[in-house]
């Protein structure tokens, strides 16, 4: 029974230690995404909307940007985009802009159609070559990479996130001017 009673306060006392640690975790720790182990330029590309308009990677320059992959068949990708939807209302007037790569090859009438049920109002840039796919290593989807004010990949996330949640918008945030807290810059060092 001591042994028991032992055990309990033992691992009581380990929550207790550990749950300070949780608790300051950094914001890509609490919305999963992987810092970028080098402070790399994102590669710029040329790609058309779905408006038949040319978008630059580089006309964003400035901005934190969330790059987002995906295709109209990817049920996971079709979930997350209200969430990018309500990040980028949320957070567009401070300088926070959402673009959407879709893979699709051959369906511009679907992916049209899907921005306009899906009432999407950021831009979704056409990728039917999977030119810009392979330039930024996509291997699942959706992928999404996040880019700070100053055009550095600063992490990336395979998987769907909530894109609209208070830690993600705490880390777009985050991304601004400089980049980077000094606690995410010290998990950046670490890696």
């Amino acid at each position: 029974m001591k042994l028991i009673n032992k055990s309990i306060w033992l691992f009581c006392l380990l929550l207790l230690v550990s749950a300070p640690g949780y608790a300051e975790s950094s914001p890509f720790e609490k919305m999963g995404v992987v810092p970028s182990k080098t402070s790399k330029s994102a590669p710029d590309f040329v790609l058309q909307n779905v408006q038949g308009e040319t978008v630059k990677l580089s006309d964003f320059k400035g901005k934190v940007l969330l790059l987002n992959f995906w295709a109209t068949w990817c049920a996971a990708c079709k979930e997350e985009m209200a969430s990018m939807q309500n990040l980028y209302s949320a957070l567009r007037a401070d300088g926070v802009e959402v673009l959407a790569i879709s893979i699709d090859r051959w369906n511009e009438d679907r992916i049209q159609e899907y921005v306009e049920e899906s009432h999407l109002t950021f831009p979704v840039l056409l990728d039917q070559d999977q030119k810009v796919r392979k330039q930024y290593f996509v291997m699942g989807l959706p992928t999404s990479y996040l880019i700070d004010s100053e055009g550095k990949i600063r992490g990336y996330a395979s998987g769907a996130r909530t894109w609209d949640s208070p830690d993600a918008q705490k880390l777009f945030l985050s991304l601004k001017n400089d980049g980077l807290s000094e606690g995410d810059r010290l998990s950046l060092r670490k890696n």
